[in-house]
């Protein structure tokens, strides 16, 4: 059979019509197929799949959990320790006040063993073997500075006491007019008190009597460096000093257990008062009364308490006798 070249054409034309009309024009699902793949490509999921953010947008979204602790860490802030009362001699700052400025010092109205004391030779103990008091003192430049207690000379480190071969470092000395222990129920016009303290916080105070008598050359060298303002320290580089020329020349001792004659008045101090005063003219103790004013305690009662005197009139050389009075005594 033979076709001629009008009729093969027609026949392709045809042909190609009709399939083309048998299929979908646009076929959906096979380009659903392929935009699904492409997605996957490119790392995105499906419509179905949870849509999740990009890491950029997690990390700001929810922090990274060590640097808000780390935030948290920085933002906390210690509690602020409120600073102790103001207190004083005079006015309603007065020493009979002083428990009601600041519940930390309530142990000047309640303690036991307060200083300052009246010291008496029939209510002390003989203790002659008492362990001996050890004064290692080095001269260094001059400091003074006169605050709201007094007239205060601090100390740099280096100087010492040994007692009970225990070492107190020597920290400063200060001034009180007129006198805060008593002897034989008399106040002087003056004391010297000498504070050291060991590295657990343990203090010892040495306290001088001062009587009026002669010029004391080493309060008159105070006397010409005292500071010019309150609260501003006096260094005086070209001047050594040393406060062991306030040690009188007789050194038996009043020792007894009491406390801080300052608020918060903490107990368990040693004091060691020397029985024999030195000695300052009238002009010396009128200058430093009207610098300082009226600095010291009135006498706590004893409460059962026998002070040890390193020295004995009355009783067996090295042996310890106790006073025919009723008390106690802290043998140390």
């Amino acid at each position: 059979m033979k076709w001629n070249r009008l009729g093969i054409g027609a026949l392709l034309v045809y042909a190609a019509f009709s399939v083309q009309a048998n299929e979908p024009l646009i076929d959906l699902a096979a380009e659903l197929e392929a935009h699904m793949a492409a997605q996957a490509t490119n790392g995105q999921a499906g419509p179905d799949a949870t849509v999740q953010p990009e890491p950029n947008q997690m990390e700001t979204e929810k922090p990274d959990q060590q640097a808000v602790e780390t935030e948290k860490a920085e933002l906390v802030v210690p509690p602020v320790k409120p600073a102790p009362a103001h207190w004083g001699y005079q006015g309603a700052q007065a020493p009979r006040f002083w428990h009601r400025l600041d519940p930390n010092f309530l142990s000047c109205a309640t303690g036991q063993i307060q200083s300052p004391i009246n010291l008496t030779e029939r209510h002390a103990v003989n203790a002659p073997s008492m362990p001996s008091l050890d004064i290692v003192y080095r001269p260094v430049p001059l400091r003074l500075m006169h605050d709201h207690q007094g007239l205060r000379g601090d100390y740099p480190l280096g100087s010492f006491i040994r007692l009970n071969d225990q070492r107190y470092e020597f920290t400063h000395y200060r001034f009180r007019t007129p006198s805060e222990h008593h002897l034989e129920g008399f106040a002087y016009p003056m004391e010297i008190q000498l504070f050291h303290r060991d590295g657990e916080g343990r203090q010892v105070i040495i306290s001088v009597l001062v009587q009026e008598g002669r010029v004391n050359p080493s309060l008159a060298t105070l006397l010409n460096h005292l500071p010019k303002e309150q609260d501003s320290l006096n260094l005086v580089e070209d001047l050594n000093f040393n406060p062991v020329r306030f040690l009188p020349n007789n050194k038996d001792f009043y020792r007894y257990l009491g406390s801080l004659t300052t608020p918060p008045c903490t107990e368990g101090v040693i004091w060691i008062v020397f029985k024999q005063p030195i000695e300052a003219s009238i002009r010396q103790l009128v200058s430093l009364h009207q610098l300082m004013g009226d600095n010291t305690r009135p006498i706590q009662a004893l409460n059962g308490r026998l002070p040890l005197k390193s020295w004995s009139r009355d009783g067996v050389a090295g042996q310890t006798t106790r006073p025919s009075i009723p008390g106690y005594y802290f043998d140390f």
